[in-house]
């Protein structure tokens, strides 16, 4: 739901928008009810490697953010390029 909701501001708002929520929702939950937060970040799902290697919900979130954050710089150069004026490219 919180991936929906960054995506929906990134495509009719602003990437600007997009990125503060990304950024600024979590941390805000950490610091405000940090047993909570942390309690959810180690939950485990799976054991991978023979039980070596955890997958926690912070292992999927940060894939996610990542994501998330590569399309809204992608969305910020590619809006950059596009509005260059044609002079200067020449």
């Amino acid at each position: 739901m919180f991936t929906a909701i960054v995506l929906y501001l990134l495509v009719n708002y602003s990437s600007l928008m997009a990125a503060i929520v990304l950024l600024v929702v979590p941390l805000t939950l950490i610091v405000a009810i940090p047993e909570t937060a942390t309690t959810f970040l180690a939950y485990e799902h799976a054991r991978l490697a023979g039980g070596l290697v955890p997958i926690n919900n912070y292992h999927l979130l940060l894939f996610i953010w990542s994501t998330i954050m590569g399309i809204i710089l992608y969305t910020e150069f590619l809006t950059w390029y596009l509005s260059r004026n044609k002079r200067q490219i020449k």
